[in-house]
């Protein structure tokens, strides 16, 4: 059903009984573009409050329904911080999402507050003068919480979507929210034209004003094995491939899969956090026995989930590799000059 409606949004003109729903769906995007509105007048005129913590806060959002990156982002922006000896902690809403638990994985020992009540899990938190400052995850409509720098992920592969608000688009906000933005970080701007590249900011000025805009790539680092063993990138270019990816934005991935010359025979695509169970497992089997494949490769995110549940015996003929991409900022001092004079302003 979730795929349904995704194909719906995103202009699937094969999806049956679309064009009669898309109407419905138009009205009640307007619904929830007036109570995005209200929410916003509220705290504009003081109904509702944000509230400004003691230590500096990142935000770290978007303003459309996933696939932008924000969370490899965010990592990568924890890496840094934690290279350079500070001690960030992570405020996310929890839900058991795949992104938290792939910081877990890669960020071991990394503060993580996780809940629905970001404001009271900060304001508890703040009293440990250990840490340095928050990075809020997906918080660019989290208003409760002042931020001194707010940064805004935008797909370069999709901006927008088709304009509308969800649920008959992929927008989470008007895109004149950007005004509220200290920085837009353009992601996957590798996989678009120049051209494109540049109507893309030219519109982001357009309804922001002269904001600071960044490009930034998804960079393949390493594949790595089930047993944690890291492999080169062109470990697969001899093999043939079953890809696997429950992304908000699967295409990225097979793209990225074919730049590095894998040969991709079968592809499983999910919608994004979907969830594996015993009979995907079945799935992945009769396709790796079906077409052959010598490997099956899939996203950290897919990881987190798949390897908890036992591979059925037939994937035992297929080596399961992960593919660890990295999130770079092109221009990347020009971007942490900037982000240090937001922190210190």
């Amino acid at each position: 059903m979730k795929r349904y409606f995704y194909n719906i949004i995103t202009g699937n003109n094969r999806v049956a009984f679309g064009c009669l729903l898309r109407p419905l769906l138009i009205a009640l995007s307007f619904l929830f573009f007036a109570g995005v509105q209200t929410r916003r007048l509220f705290y504009k005129i003081g109904v509702l409050r944000s509230v400004k913590l003691e230590k500096p806060v990142i935000s770290v959002g978007n303003i459309t329904w996933g696939g932008t990156g924000k969370t490899p982002f965010s990592e990568a922006l924890l890496h840094r911080f934690l290279r350079d000896g500070q001690r960030p902690a992570l405020l996310t809403r929890g839900y058991g999402k795949d992104e938290e638990k792939v910081i877990r994985q890669n960020l071991p020992g990394l503060d993580i507050l996780s809940g629905k009540e970001r404001l009271l899990n900060a304001l508890r938190a703040q009293k440990d003068t250990d840490i340095s400052l928050f990075l809020m995850d997906d918080g660019f409509q989290h208003l409760s919480i002042k931020r001194d720098a707010d940064i805004v992920t935008i797909n370069a592969t999709d901006p927008v979507g088709n304009g509308f608000l969800i649920p008959a688009g992929i927008l989470r906000e008007p895109l004149n929210a950007l005004k509220r933005a200290d920085m837009v970080i353009i992601t996957k701007s590798d996989l678009v034209s120049k051209e494109r590249l540049s109507r893309i900011k030219e519109h982001i000025r357009h309804v922001s004003g002269d904001i600071d805009i960044f490009e930034a790539i998804h960079e393949p680092a390493f594949f790595y094995t089930a047993s944690n063993e890291r492999k080169p990138l062109d470990c697969l270019r001899q093999n043939r491939v079953c890809a696997i990816s429950g992304l908000a934005d699967n295409n990225s991935f097979s793209v990225t899969l074919s730049q590095l010359d894998v040969t991709v025979v079968s592809r499983l695509l999910y919608m994004d956090h979907h969830r594996y169970v015993s009979a995907d497992m079945e799935k992945i089997a009769d396709a790796v026995a079906k077409d052959n494949a010598d490997a099956i490769v899939t996203t950290e995110k897919d990881w987190i989930k798949l390897k908890d549940i036992a591979m059925p015996l037939a994937l035992k003929e297929a080596d399961i590799l992960v593919l660890k991409i990295e999130v770079k900022v092109k221009e990347d001092e020009v971007f942490y000059r900037r982000l240090s004079t937001l922190l210190s302003g």
